[in-house]
């Protein structure tokens, strides 16, 4: 019952007036990924992440960005995209309230409430490969 009482106030609170099914920022980062139409709910992280995972590996990069800010973390990625043994091609972040989609170089590619200097702490952060 939780479950569906979470959901039902996630809809009520969405930023998305034309489908509240889908907040703004998690909806552009699936756009992004070819994936805003292989899951119903796009509120949370999770929610992103398990649409990305619909055609795409995803994989927890926590150790290599988490607790930095966005504008620290992009030369970290870029040398983790370098590093890794497989090829990504982006990396999902979660800021508190908000998801971006970054480039395998750190670069800004998808960010619905974009900043010129980026100091918002990074909570998650997924490689899609």
């Amino acid at each position: 019952m939780a479950i569906k009482t979470d959901r039902k106030r996630l809809i009520e609170k969405s930023n998305n007036s034309n489908n509240p099914n889908q907040n703004i920022c998690a909806q552009a980062v699936a756009k992004a990924l070819c994936v805003d139409t292989k899951v119903r709910y796009l509120h949370t992280i999770t929610d992103c992440v398990r649409a990305a995972r619909k055609s795409w590996n995803v994989r927890s990069r926590g150790a290599v960005a988490k607790n930095l800010t966005v504008g620290k973390a992009r030369k970290k990625l870029e040398i983790h995209t370098n590093k890794s043994e497989h090829k990504i091609v982006a990396y999902i972040v979660r800021v508190p309230g908000h998801a971006i989609l970054l480039g395998k170089d750190g670069s800004t590619l998808v960010d619905t409430d974009p900043r010129k200097r980026d100091c918002r702490k990074i909570t998650h952060v997924y490689a899609v490969y």
